[in-house]
């Protein structure tokens, strides 16, 4: 054999991708499947000595290079590729390895050649060519069986860093059917679903991020952006108990990371989407996004129609002017409407480390229709409403690679609402009042932060953050009879919150990280002023990767929204109103939270909240007239502590569960509610299960339960609920389309049953009547799926 003539002799240090919970087995071509290639050993043919190197260096000196691409059947670059370059008589030229991007480069360029391409995870192929330019190679997947050999592997179900739980949203959506980001956002242990309101166990309240960046939706705006972006665009979900102060919010939040956008590529998906809950509604969802350059454009506009139906039954025995009043009736709420969502943003990289972008953010909702009516043995009503939203967004933000990031935004927000409502009581007598609420808001915020990387691995951060909010509020009516004290009211607020920060961060060799910061805030509202300062500090220790011991202390402030914050009162019919108050204190909220993570799977949590001033709305039965009054007002303080275990397990390749307990204690004071002050507390639990069962690659089911027992809120006890979701879905045409088809609350359960025997007051109310939803979607993406980042608006405090 010639010198010449012989190529590769020794391959080492060979990768084999491992993917969780995949399995190889079986039998496996090994005389012709060629491993991926990390180092070569090269004989030379003047002295016969070994020569070693990458296999993407040199193996001779034959001219120009000849370059290529290695990409999948939808043309996503394929890494890791070895590609060996011979002559037609099988003379070994060179060999070299994909890289991120698909692309290779090899030294040689003969006449005419023919190039081996082999990875284990796609079938081989045999390429020839004549030019420099091998051009785009397509490889096919290939599933590998080995003989009697088995390797498995398992990706870890959450990570631990500087304090944040990190989630694998692709395993998640491995094991789940998700078809949006919020789903897999409710997937996580301890996130739940309540009424359209995400909750985290532990937390009275969380903020949802995107890309380290606060939400500036309401949560129904909130909801709605998470629904219309696709899971395939989340890459991890970080669980935060004690939230940095770089990100401009305090307390527990859930940041999610997007993947970064692949260079020059062009990808877009399609979706739409049916449900049923009493009535129909559809929706529709088109995503853009092209990189060019140093340049990228994201778009998508999302329009949707809902038709929805609620239902309540009142049962009170109103005690009024010596006499028991017993009044039951039936609510239905029926509300339907148009809403289009759209977002543009453009960004630019200016170099490798300093990027700017620019975009707007619109949410429009015209001519929202809905219908309220009352049958009863005390009234009789209907109330016709009328409303109208709209929501302008600007932002601008600069990332640069010195640690510094700026960022500023302008939202314009106003709301329309018409209402006309009739009644007619018992013994004939009629209410009519006619009246418009509206509200108008103009904010301004900027911000600036600044890292340093010091010595001994501490890092020094430190920012500010300045809100600037032009409220307008008003309720006007047009036409009252039969109803005494009704007046038109208005306000207007200037809002000032003033934040900066410092804090340090610090690695150390022995698995323990910690972090400490202190923020100072000036707030201002009208003729009210307050300063304060929000500690807090993060422990962290890992003393292997088997024990992860977490604690975390907190504080921070709860503010109302700008309707709550002015007096009105808003009749819902001629016996329930809504009123609101001026003098709404913030809250200020206290936390501990311990956390225990085992084999990287299982997790302890124990949890301790306080919020001085707590604000919610309650129910109450005037004792100067037939009414009950949901008003939001102050507590004295929220207290909760409690525990919670986080456990999956799996069986197989065919069922992936996982089960969360949570027990705690809830207390509630206030010694100003109305003139019945009370202060109670209580024990409850909850119990979560979650059920994904395989059937081949492509169809996957869902069965998941949930149960809560009996608790309180202020004066009222809530009957214990339960609850079962299933669902199913179908990927086809090489993942490029699926087909869901999901039942939320199943057997028609999930129903929020109020019972109030609290110092005279007596009230039945059942909410959630018609709450089981069948929904249908489908999705389908050209050019893969949409990965770049979406900016939220600040709404959180808008509405009513």
């Amino acid at each position: 054999m010639k010198t010449h003539d012989i190529g590769i002799l020794l391959c080492s240090m060979l990768t084999l991708p491992v993917q969780a919970q995949h399995r190889l087995s079986g039998k496996v071509d090994t005389e012709n499947m060629a491993l991926p290639l990390v180092n070569v050993a090269v004989l030379n043919s003047s002295d016969s000595t070994f020569v070693s190197g990458t296999a993407s260096d040199s193996c001779g000196t034959y001219g120009n290079q000849t370059t290529g691409k290695i990409v999948d059947i939808n043309q996503q670059p394929i890494e890791g590729a070895t590609i060996v370059m011979q002559l037609p008589d099988s003379t070994y030229l060179g060999a070299a390895i994909s890289a991120a991007d698909g692309t290779f480069v090899l030294e040689s360029e003969p006449e005419n050649y023919q190039l081996i391409v082999q990875h284990l995870l796609y079938q081989t192929r045999l390429v020839e060519g004549q030019t420099h330019d091998a051009g785009i190679i397509v490889l096919e997947s290939k599933d590998y069986n080995l003989d009697e050999v088995v390797i498995e592997g398992e990706r870890p179900f959450v990570t631990v860093e500087q304090g944040k739980l990190n989630y694998d949203i692709s395993a998640i959506s491995e094991k789940h059917i998700v078809n949006n980001a919020y789903e897999a956002i409710c997937k996580l242990p301890g996130v739940q679903d309540r009424n359209g309101k995400l909750s985290l166990v532990g937390a009275k309240d969380v903020t949802v991020l995107l890309n380290g960046k606060a939400s500036t939706l309401t949560q129904e705006q909130l909801v709605e952006l998470l629904k219309n972006t696709s899971a395939s665009q989340v890459q991890t979900a970080e669980v935060m108990y004690n939230t940095p102060p770089e990100y401009h919010v305090r307390g527990a939040a859930i940041n999610i990371v997007t993947a970064k956008a692949t260079d020059n590529t062009i990808q877009s998906e399609l979706s739409v989407g049916y449900s049923n809950q009493y009535f129909s509604s559809y929706s529709g969802n088109v995503n853009f996004l092209m990189t060019k350059g140093k340049s990228s454009l994201n778009v998508s506009y999302n329009p949707g129609y809902s038709h929805i139906m609620t239902v309540m039954d009142l049962a009170s025995k109103h005690n009024y002017d010596g006499k028991v009043y017993d009044i039951t009736q039936t609510q239905k709420i029926n509300t339907k409407g148009w809403r289009h969502n759209i977002y543009a943003e453009y960004g630019y990289q200016i170099n490798e480390d300093n990027e700017l972008s620019v975009g707007y953010n619109g949410a429009v909702s015209n001519n929202g229709k809905g219908a309220i009516d009352v049958n009863g043995n005390f009234q009789n009503s209907h109330n016709d409403k009328l409303q109208d939203s709209r929501l302008h967004n600007v932002f601008a933000r600069y990332s640069s690679g010195f640690g510094l990031d700026l960022g500023v935004d302008y939202t314009d927000y106003s709301m329309n609402d018409y209402n006309r409502l009739e009644s007619r009581l018992t013994g004939n007598s009629r209410q009519l009042l006619d009246y418009t609420s509206d509200q108008k808001i103009r904010k301004f915020s900027v911000y600036a932060d600044q890292s340093h990387d010091l010595t001994n691995d501490w890092t020094l951060k430190y920012g500010i953050r300045y809100d600037y909010t032009d409220n307008k509020n008003g309720q006007f009516f047009n036409q009252m009879e039969g109803k005494e004290d009704v007046d038109n009211s208005s306000s207007r607020l200037y809002e000032q919150i003033t934040n900066f920060y410092a804090g340090f961060d610090k690695e150390f060799e022995s698995g323990l990280s910690l972090s400490l910061s202190a923020t100072g805030e000036y707030y201002s509202i009208g003729n009210y002023h307050k300063w304060a300062v929000y500690p807090q500090a993060s422990l962290t220790y890992s003393p292997s990767e088997k024990h992860t011991f977490m604690l975390g202390v907190s504080s921070e402030k709860d503010y109302p929204t700008y309707w709550d914050m002015q007096t009105s009162t808003t009749y819902m019919n001629a016996y329930e109103e809504v009123q609101t108050i001026e003098g709404l204190r913030p809250a200020n909220v206290y936390s501990v939270n311990a956390n225990y993570l085992f084999l990287q799977k299982y997790m302890l949590s124990l949890f301790y909240e306080r919020s001085n001033d707590y604000f919610t709305m309650d129910m109450y039965q005037a004792k100067d007239r037939l009414a009950l009054v949901y008003r939001t007002q102050n507590w004295n303080y929220y207290q909760s502590f409690g525990m919670s275990a986080n456990v999956p397990f799996s069986i197989g390749n065919w069922l992936s569960s996982q089960v969360n307990a949570t027990v705690l204690n809830d207390r509630n004071r206030c010694d100003n509610f109305w003139d019945i002050p009370f202060d109670r507390n209580k024990w409850a639990g909850m119990l979560a299960m979650q059920n994904h069962f395989s059937v081949g690659s492509d169809l996957g089911f869902d069965l998941d339960a949930m149960y809560r027992s009996s608790m309180i809120s202020g004066i009222s006890d809530t009957k214990p609920v339960f609850t079962v979701n299933v669902g199913a879905q179908w990927n086809f045409l090489n993942d490029k389309a699926s087909l869901s088809l999901n039942c939320s609350d199943l057997f028609d359960t999930m129903r929020m049953k109020v019972r109030n025997r609290y110092a005279g007051q007596h009230i039945d109310l059942n909410m959630g009547q018609y709450s089981r939803t069948v929904s249908v979607k489908f999705v389908y993406r050209f050019g893969g799926s949409i990965n770049k980042e979406k900016k939220e608006v600040d709404a959180s405090r808008f509405g009513h």
